[in-house]
């Protein structure tokens, strides 16, 4: 009898394990790597990673040409017009699902987790910090690196959640 009742708590706990539901709880994006945008300059900006992109949809004039003083960079509230997405797609893509006249039906976007507000009552913010690229030979402006930081974000999928105090972006380089 004792091995009975053993048995079936045995198979009640592995009834009631996970079902195989995606959980993302971080996004593995290389802060090192260049983010992307578009040549028709169209507000997206995004980094790619296989079959995942973390998409930054915001104005161009977020990445204005004007360098930020020390510790003191330009912030920009995440809202509707500022927008922070990640997507997760049936495989792997590039560039061009971005920046083409119509999106392609396919890859399908499976999983998809739009920033919001923060914690503790505070909006997420974009933070951009501006420097100059000079060449050492000419002393010349040859272009802006925008550094990119999301603080106090919360990324939602509507079912579930997860936060970043500090998440680092990367880096966007405009010409003057």
């Amino acid at each position: 009898m004792k091995k009975i009742i053993g048995l079936l708590v045995f198979a009640f706990i592995f009834n009631s394990c996970n079902d195989g539901e995606l959980k993302i709880q971080t996004f593995n994006f290389d802060p090192a790597a260049v983010i992307n945008s578009c040549s028709t300059n169209n507000g997206l900006f995004f980094k790619l990673n296989n079959n995942e992109a973390l998409i930054l949809k915001t104005p161009i004039t977020t990445f204005a040409n004007t360098v930020t003083a020390v510790n003191s960079p330009r912030t920009v509230l995440i809202n509707s017009d500022n927008q922070v997405i990640y997507r997760s797609f049936s495989s792997t893509i590039n560039s061009s699902y971005f920046c083409g006249t119509l999106p392609p039906a396919n890859p399908t976007v499976i999983e998809e987790w739009y920033a919001s507000n923060g914690i503790s009552g505070t909006s997420g913010l974009i933070q951009v910090t501006t420097t100059q690229i000079i060449d050492p030979t000419t002393n010349a402006v040859t272009g802006y690196n925008h550094y990119v930081v999301f603080k106090n974000i919360t990324f939602s999928n509507g079912r579930s959640s997860f936060t970043y105090e500090n998440y680092v972006y990367g880096n966007y380089v405009t010409v003057p």
